[in-house]
């Protein structure tokens, strides 16, 4: 027997025993057992139950043999004997292994392939061996099948999303190997850049569908198009919107709540008589005259002849000075309706009379001469929207008094508005149809893949989306059929390759950029120089982001100051390329940056010599090289050093400093309609200086953090999508701290190191599970070397895929230039990161997905000029 006991016996004796003890251990157990039977049958006055069969539970298995373990007097392990596999009695086939107390083939069980517990890597079990063929819904993409299998999950992963070449758009997830964006985002443009960049749930171009367009005068709330306050669609028209106005004559309250003759809608009670109107018939409308002899402000009052003449409020001998008699009516000619500047000379239909002239109600005209009162509606009517000579376009519809493209016709082609213009105009989103403007832009026309290809996950056309769909023994690569490779190459992206190039380097895609070459497997060196040659000046405090395939940076402060100039650096050439700067934003340090997929959001920051920030920014466009100002209305209060992460539509700004404090509250950004819209202040995270934060693709994660004297354990995540914050639970959370670190590992956050209330520096973490709401604690062995991060300042983080990065930072006055990697799948901390040349303290840091990008910075007292790249 070997000497490694089952787990039912190490939990009997407590420890492994040598082999050679057990025939005298079991001799021993079996003759106490039998003893104690004996004994138990002469003392006790039951009759006996007889004899155990093979499920037994009795016998002489020891007191603290598990429930149901005992068979046939045997205690035996239930999760890996053939004979009793999960139960006594329930032996295992032919060919069969007991594993984990359910009986298996491990000739093709990928988890149990060969022996128990030896799981195939995603790679399908032939013949007690792993094979090369994949599982269903996962496939070998980076071509190293023998290291990781079959690495990529083709149901779930969104940079794989149903075949290995088949990339989702930015901020889309990957639901059951179809790409979609989450509720209520869509994709309208189908362009990767900008990815999900609409958001359905108030888009009134895009109301809750692409290309849903809702008409004038109405508003797109909770993704279906509804009218505006105080507008009315009364004609059920769609193209028009809500053309009605209430509150007017003709729809008072709703669409039809027409006032009768001589009485007016004041908005609330509904229609009532106009000023000097009575109503005496009890009919609709109000048909007597206040100045009228026979109703002298009252219906019953009849003015006598002696005093035949009514003022509107009593009858008289004769008229006051300043009244003119008409026909008996004492009326002030200045304002009277009925005789305004002369006697008889009546006001018309949305007339009023002003200072002795007939003049039109507030947005009507009188544009028919031949037409009593002013009877055009400068509000709605198209003929003359606005004023009397405006005629809107074909295709256009009046919505207060200004020209606009109808709902049917919602794209201004110039000359007219017609349903598109061109044939951007009919994108839908889906990656999968031709979208074509036809009939001089009267209507959009889609269609399906051509002949011979097929939509995959909704991205693309494509010959195939997997090796499933090719035939004669082909495999799919790149959304095409090709041969199998062969000399030792590999299928990356429809070529055949060697994973020992530059360019796939261990895997498909794993480009060694400059500086690099591929050596078994693995691009060396670990840290690349940057070139100085057309490098901006040396600077700190610079806002800089990924975008792609470039690092970008503006601002800071130089040696002569705060500048407003920037550069691009391009990892795989190295080489710098200067910014545009017309219409860039004021010099500036610690402004925060964002890339869009398209363009950089840069805003906030400050004066390098004073404390307070601003609070306005600018968008910059990569291919035009050009700068555009972002709005202020609305913007969040002026901070420096604020959080900005773009969520898929809109820049997220939160937190920051200013006046020397930390600053709460904050705000999103919608560049295309260039707006801000205040971030919900309910229950969020209050202002704290030294917080550590992530940004999950759905939610910003904020934890710890110091106000006052006084450091904090808790954590908040607030969804943009919903504008809603939540609280972490604080059972297991990391003790309080600030200046934490803190990775999104692709499902789970990471916060690790810091310092306490003290100042001293922590060797310690935790990983928060969203789908769990729960922390567990992270073992500190091979840990890196207690340290916190300084916002902006030092200690920098990424994420590979795989791996989490933490690396710089400092403890106490020194500063770190090492790191480590954690490795969430082995729930331990890896490979270590060999030290940078220079501190790079206020330097850019900024992780690109592959690399870590240190430029410039202090060294020490000094700004210094060097760049260096470093990759896992």
């Amino acid at each position: 027997m070997s000497s490694q006991e089952s787990p039912a016996r190490e939990a009997r004796h407590g420890r492994s025993t040598a082999g050679a003890r057990w025939p005298l251990l079991l001799a021993l157990a079996v003759l106490t057992g039998a003893c104690s039977l004996l004994a138990e049958s002469a003392l006790s006055d039951k009759p006996s139950e007889g004899g155990q069969d093979a499920t037994s539970t009795g016998g002489g298995c020891a007191p603290d043999c598990p429930d149901g373990a005992c068979c046939g007097g045997t205690c035996v392990a239930l999760d890996t004997d053939r004979e009793h596999c999960g139960a006594c009695g329930n032996a295992c086939g032919d060919g069969e292994s007991c594993c984990g107390g359910s009986c298996t083939s491990v000739l093709n069980d990928p988890s149990h392939c060969g022996a128990c517990g030896a799981a195939c890597p995603n790679t399908l079990c032939v013949g007690g061996h792993c094979s090369s063929e994949c599982v269903f819904g996962f496939d070998n993409c980076d071509g190293n099948v023998v290291t990781n299998g079959c690495e990529v999950d083709l149901t779930s992963d969104p940079e794989r999303c149903g075949g290995c070449s088949l990339r989702c758009p930015s901020g889309a997830i990957c639901d059951a190997g179809q790409c979609a964006c989450a509720p209520p985002l869509l994709d309208c443009d189908n362009l990767h850049d900008t990815g999900c960049e609409i958001d359905g749930s108030s888009d009134p171009a895009n109301c809750g569908a692409c290309g849903v367009t809702c008409g004038p005068n109405m508003a797109c709330q909770a993704g279906v198009c509804g009218c505006a306050p105080g507008y009315a669609d009364c004609n059920g028209a769609p193209d028009d919107g809500c053309e009605a106005t209430l509150g007017t004559e003709a729809d008072c309250r709703s669409c039809g709540d027409a006032c009768a003759a001589g009485m007016i809608c004041d908005g609330r009670s509904g229609c009532a008589c106009a000023s000097g109107r009575l109503d005496c018939d009890g009919a609709p409308g109000c048909e007597a005259i206040g100045i009228d002899p026979t109703t002298c402000g009252a219906c019953d009052v009849r003015c006598a002849p002696d005093k035949a003449y009514c003022d509107g409020a009593a009858c008289a001998a004769g008229c006051a000075p300043g009244l003119a008699a008409c026909d008996a009516s004492c009326v002030d000619t200045q304002v009277s309706p009925f005789h305004c500047g002369a006697c008889g000379v009546a006001a018309g239909p949305h007339q009023r009379c002003d200072r002795g002239e007939l003049v039109c109600d507030e947005g009507f005209a009188d544009c028919d001469p031949v037409a009593p009162g002013c009877e055009s509606d400068l509000t709605r009517d198209p003929r003359h929207c606005g004023a009397c000579a405006t005629a809107c376009k074909p295709g256009a519809v009046c919505a207060s008094g200004a020209c606009a493209c109808g709902a049917l016709t919602p794209h201004d082609c110039g000359a007219a508005c017609r349903a598109c213009c061109s044939d951007e105009d009919c994108s839908d989103g889906d990656g999968c149809t031709a979208d074509v403007c036809e009939d001089g832009g009267a209507r959009c026309k889609s269609t399906g893949c051509a002949d011979g290809e097929q939509c995959c996950s909704l991205v693309a056309c494509r010959q195939c989306c997997t090796s499933a769909d090719c035939s004669g023994g082909d495999i799919c690569s790149g959304g095409a059929c090709i041969a199998p490779c062969g000399g030792g190459l590999v299928a990356c992206d429809g070529k055949c390759v060697s994973l020992g190039s530059a360019e796939h380097c261990g895997a498909c895609g794993n480009a060694c950029l400059s500086g690099r070459e591929c050596r078994t497997g693995k691009c060396t060196p670990e840290w690349a120089p940057m070139t100085r040659l057309g490098a901006p000046a040396p600077r700190q405090m610079a806002a800089a982001t990924w975008i792609g395939s470039a690092l970008f940076l503006w601002g800071g402060r130089t040696s002569a100051g705060d500048v407003g100039d920037g550069a691009l650096y391009d990892p795989a050439r190295d080489t710098w390329s200067t910014l545009g700067n017309e219409g860039a934003p004021s010099p500036r340090v610690l402004a925060a940056a964002a890339w869009t997929g398209s363009r950089v959001l840069v805003w906030g920051g400050g004066s390098f010599t004073s404390l307070f920030g601003l609070s306005t920014g600018g968008v910059y466009d990569p291919a035009a090289r050009t700068w555009r100002a972002m709005s202020t209305t609305n913007a969040p209060a002026a901070r420096r050093m604020p959080i900005g992460v773009w969520t898929g539509t809109r820049l997220l700004i939160w937190g920051g400093s200013a006046g020397g404090a930390p600053v709460a509250g904050g705000g999103l950004y919608n560049p295309v309609a260039d707006a801000w819209t205040p971030a919900s202040s309910a229950g969020a995270a209050p202002a704290r200086e030294g917080v550590a934060w992530a940004w999950s693709g759905t939610e910003l994660y904020v934890f710890g953090g110091r106000a006052g004297d006084a450091t904090t354990n808790e954590g908040y995540a607030y969804n943009p999508t919903t504008d809603g914050w939540r609280s972490l639970p604080s059972a297991d959370a990391p003790s309080p701290r600030t200046d934490a670190f803190a990775v999104w590992m692709g499902d789970r956050l990471l916060v690790w190191g810091g310092q306490d209330q003290d100042g001293n520096a922590r060797k310690s973490g935790a990983i928060y599970d969203p789908a769990a709401d729960a922390w567990r604690g992270i073992d500190d062995k091979g840990a890196p070397s207690d340290r916190s991060r300084a916002e902006r300042r030092t200690g920098w983080t990424g994420w590979t895929g795989a791996h989490a990065l933490i690396a710089g930072g400092r403890s106490g006055l020194t500063f770190r230039r090492d790191g480590k990697l954690y490795d969430p799948m082995m729930a331990a901390w890896g490979a270590s990161m060999s030290a940078a040349s220079k501190q790079h303290t206020f330097g850019v840091g900024v992780w690109t997905g592959t690399e870590l990008i240190l430029w410039s910075g202090l060294d020490g007292p000094s700004l210094v000029p060097e760049g260096e790249r470093f990759r896992p």
